[in-house]
């Protein structure tokens, strides 16, 4: 079944490319967001960015090379600022324009899509912020258990990342879970909740499918985050702006992840909406 998803999908992006809109404009905004961190140790962003830089990291990061080393941080934080102003918003047009793209219209409007995503905003908010927080709590917990109970040795740094990778797999079982709140939110005009438990009603029907459409395209972020842990040593062996080099594949990485996730997950809650009404 996974193939004739992603066949369906790829053939909607060929036909319909407009559907990649909303990944490419939230990637836009991240590659914005990092330029302005890039340059925050120089005016005029300084008046925004020197002060809390110098009380939160100290002042040494506001100077070169230094600056980089405190960049994938601060850029985290931006990224969560682009997800929570603009990026949920983007995750509903682009499923909006899949259910345009199954109505058999002769093109997917954007403009549209975006009105009835925005119409939805702090339900599509409360969805992601849900499944940030679970995340949040998952990806941590090995941390938090490891440096509690264990005293740190090279036994309890390998238990610590064979616990690390076992999160990072919850993590992407729990996205799974909850992927279909979004179409559910967009195309049936479910609450919060409501769209949650349609979710896991579609998922209890698909579940490997859905922990394949998910897992594939995310592995391509779990390589890249292990490259970003050699990060201190790259920048040791090569120069610092190799960071920003990173980041910036990082957000072109995530481009391509998130459109193969949530336009194939969408095509196949579409696909089960559709059987689901020939069925009744």
């Amino acid at each position: 079944m996974i193939r004739t998803v992603w066949s369906i999908t790829f053939r909607m992006i060929v036909k319909y490319p407009a559907v990649l809109l909303p990944f490419l404009l939230k990637a836009v905004f991240e590659g914005i967001v990092l330029t302005v961190l890039f340059y925050s140790p120089r005016p005029p962003f300084t008046a925004i960015f020197a002060k809390p830089i110098k009380n939160i990291f100290g002042p040494a990061f506001l100077h070169y090379p230094y600056n980089f080393n405190i960049l994938p941080t601060l850029f985290n934080y931006g990224q969560i600022f682009v997800m929570v102003t603009f990026g949920v918003i983007m995750y509903g047009m682009a499923m909006a324009m899949v259910s345009q793209a199954h109505s058999g219209n002769e093109d997917v409007r954007a403009f549209g899509s975006f009105n009835r995503a925005a119409r939805r905003y702090f339900a599509l908010l409360g969805i992601w912020a849900i499944l940030y927080a679970l995340s949040f709590i998952i990806l941590k917990a090995p941390s938090w258990i490891v440096t509690s109970t264990m005293q740190r040795t090279q036994s309890s740094v390998m238990l610590l990342q064979v616990f690390s990778y076992a999160a990072i797999a919850v993590a992407f079982f729990v996205e799974a879970l909850f992927i279909y709140a979004y179409p559910a939110l967009i195309v049936e005009r479910k609450s919060v909740f409501g769209a949650i438990a349609r979710s896991f009603g579609v998922v209890k029907h698909v579940l490997f499918t859905t922990v394949l459409l998910v897992f594939i395209p995310r592995l391509l972020e779990v390589l890249f985050m292990v490259a970003k842990q050699k990060q201190q040593g790259l920048m040791n062996l090569t120069f610092p702006e190799i960071t920003l080099f990173m980041l910036a594949a990082g957000i072109i990485i995530s481009f391509i992840s998130d459109s193969l996730v949530f336009l194939s997950t969408a095509n196949l809650f579409i696909l089960k909406q559709e059987t689901e009404k020939e069925n009744k």
